[in-house]
């Protein structure tokens, strides 16, 4: 059921709806995309300024959680002010798709998406770092709900792109990935994937094993997607550490969240966390910021999940 918003606050999601809108057909007629050096009227948003800012929070010792609007959720929680705009009553089917195939979210009902999206807003304010690539409508929930975050480029979060990773070094660090296991195998031979410890220094790893539901995976040990976040948090407070580098589908956010409650820091590094461990994926193949660290002890993924060529093309395998 809708609820009754003001018609102020529908007009200010109007206007930012216009401006984006002209961003989305730049992109579709030219590819052009949105610059993100200036946001919200914050400037000089640079590679190396991001990378200046993650250095900083991890050597302030303080918690604090780092996370991005991935395009999958975003459109999610778009499609929820819609429907509390009452211009919607229901999600679109790509929307539904999206959260399953490219987010691991399930069972993916309106019910379901309501109280993901419900819950999300009441936690998005935790957010002490926010990582921006100006995707759509990203602008408005920046200044709705999270205005006092400090704003960096999204790229910034990967591992391999700055040396932000260096301030690891000593620490007890928890990354939490589906390919936990390999992680593991992988960082015991760390000087064979890149030598540089700047990049990849000496640190005491710990991992979690993420729920893998991407694609048309499923996990029979849940009912659904909350069951399957409330045990990721169990296994998180198992462990003693200091920052946690978290990759984890449409859990990273909320996980980012909950591991700053327990004044800890945390990172949503996504994806590319494999890359810190020599894991390639087919979405970094050509990436000069990657291959450069490429040696004969890089490998991939050993397990994928069903329908894992229909999740950006495999982009993680």
């Amino acid at each position: 059921m809708a609820v009754l918003v003001p018609y102020k606050k529908k007009s200010t999601y109007f206007a930012y709806f216009l401006k984006n809108t002209w961003f989305v057909l730049l992109w579709k007629l030219f590819r052009r995309k949105k610059k993100v050096l200036r946001f919200a009227g914050q400037k000089g948003i640079t590679q190396e300024y991001s990378n200046k800012v993650l250095k900083d929070a991890i050597k302030s010792g303080l918690p604090f959680a780092a996370i991005r609007f991935g395009g999958t959720e975003l459109s999610c929680l778009n499609n929820y002010e819609k429907i509390q705009f009452g211009w919607r009553h229901s999600y679109k089917k790509s929307v539904k798709f999206s959260m399953k195939n490219n987010g691991g979210f399930f069972p993916t009902t309106d019910a379901n998406l309501n109280y993901y999206a419900s819950h999300y807003f009441k936690d998005l304010p935790n957010t002490d770092i926010l990582g921006i690539s100006g995707i759509h409508m990203e602008d408005y929930f920046y200044q709705k709900y999270i205005p006092h975050a400090r704003v960096i480029q999204y790229n910034a979060f990967e591992p391999l792109m700055g040396d932000w990773t260096s301030q690891l070094a000593g620490k007890r660090v928890l990354v939490i990935s589906p390919f936990a296991k390999l992680i593991e195998k992988q960082y015991a031979k760390r000087r064979e994937i890149i030598s540089n410890e700047t990049v990849l220094p000496d640190f005491t790893l710990l991992t979690v094993e993420a729920v893998q539901t991407l694609g048309d995976q499923l996990d029979e040990r849940f009912l659904n997607w909350f069951e399957a976040l409330d045990y990721l948090k169990m296994e998180i407070v198992k462990h003693e550490f200091d920052i946690a580098l978290v990759g984890a589908g449409a859990f990273g956010t909320p996980l980012c969240w909950f591991i700053k409650s327990l004044n800890r820091q945390a990172i949503q590094t996504g994806g590319a966390t494999q890359l810190l461990f020599g894991i390639m994926g087919r979405r970094w193949e050509n990436r000069s910021h990657v291959t450069r660290f490429v040696t004969s002890s890089w490998t991939r993924p050993e397990q994928l999940p069903k329908g894992a060529e229909h999740v950006e093309k495999g982009c993680y395998w």
